[in-house]
């Protein structure tokens, strides 16, 4: 077989391979538009860029972000992924204090060492009244990108952005996503005996993400319910950096 031929089949495994996400998040296209509304008009950011701390890769759903705003964003990481403009580490961010007009953060710092500093980092590089979006995950299993450091309860979130002003946090992923996650793990270690073998390992994924996966979409029911945050698979929030007229 030539070489042409088994690249494609290869393309075709992993495409027939790909896995499911584990988690639905019903938040997160409502608040990336909230986000994106709020920094839309060049005159509203002053000009300023946009700041996506760890966006490496990822892409935001259609219709979220205003053209304005993706044009105006600079994407930091640690690693080279296509749309890097820079690769940084975010707790030794390499900008001048008072640069950009807006931050955001999704599903990064729990692969973060120093969350506490790369928020710190964060108010620094930002204007003031600059509008801050972050995502976090609590009950989630283990996913290194290169690494995972830590997980955050809804006051943990709170805690966290303790130096900005108007913090509001509320559940993203919900309780479903949670159970999902965890049964998706604990079949998958049943089927593969939870031994470190790559190939049982891939194969018991494979089966134990599309047995579990439908158990995510009830979070549609169940997370924006008041106790969701209890059991909630990741959190969201929304913050603003201080202003001289704050108390």
């Amino acid at each position: 077989m030539s070489g042409v031929w088994r690249a494609h089949l290869r393309r075709a495994a992993r495409r027939v391979y790909r896995l499911p996400s584990p988690t639905y998040n019903h938040a997160s296209r409502r608040n990336l538009r909230r986000f994106g509304a709020a920094l839309a008009l060049p005159t509203r950011r002053g000009g300023r860029p946009v700041l996506n701390v760890g966006g490496g890769g990822r892409q935001f759903p259609p219709n979220t972000l205003d053209v304005f705003v993706r044009q105006a964003m600079v994407n930091i990481d640690v690693q080279r992924h296509p749309g890097v403009h820079c690769l940084a580490d975010a707790a030794r961010l390499p900008f001048a204090s008072n640069t950009f007009a807006g931050a955001l953060s999704t599903a990064v710092l729990e692969h973060v060492r120093q969350p506490a500093q790369a928020v710190a980092e964060i108010a620094r590089v930002s204007a003031p009244g600059a509008l801050l979006y972050v995502e976090v995950p609590f009950l989630q299993g283990y996913h290194a990108s290169p690494h995972d450091y830590q997980r955050y309860t809804s006051s943990g979130v709170a805690e966290l952005l303790r130096d900005f002003q108007d913090v509001d946090v509320g559940v993203c992923v919900g309780p479903s996503s949670a159970l999902s996650w965890v049964l998706r793990g604990y079949l998958k270690g049943m089927l593969s005996g939870f031994a470190r073998n790559r190939t049982r390992e891939r194969l018991a994924e494979f089966a134990a993400a599309w047995v579990t996966t439908p158990i995510k979409f009830l979070d549609r029911l169940v997370a924006d319910r008041p106790a969701a945050e209890d059991l909630a698979s990741g959190f969201y929030a929304f913050a603003r950096t201080p202003t001289p007229d704050d108390p």
